[in-house]
C-alpha cells in the first residue's frame, strides 16, 4: 500500500466480501448481513447476482443483492 487511502479502500473491499458475499459455515451458509438483517435467502430468490472478484482473484463470490 502506497498510502493510507488504498489502505482504506482496501479495507472496505474486504469488509464488503466477508460481511455480504462469502458466506459462513457457522451462519449454515449466510452472510453476517443476512444473518444481521434477518434475509433467508433460501426462501426468497434474490432481485440481481453479482459477481465479485478482487484482490487479483483472492475475493471472490456473488453479491446477491435483495
Amino acid at each position: 500500500m502506497d498510502n493510507l487511502d488504498q489502505l482504506n479502500a482496501a479495507l472496505r473491499t474486504f469488509r464488503l466480501w466477508y460481511n455480504h458475499i462469502r458466506p459462513h459455515q457457522h451462519l449454515q451458509g449466510h452472510t453476517p448481513a443476512e444473518i444481521w438483517n434477518g434475509v433467508e435467502i433460501r426462501k426468497r430468490p434474490p432481485h440481481e447476482e453479482i459477481w465479485f472478484s478482487a484482490w487479483e482473484g483472492l475475493l471472490t463470490g456473488y453479491y446477491l443483492r435483495r
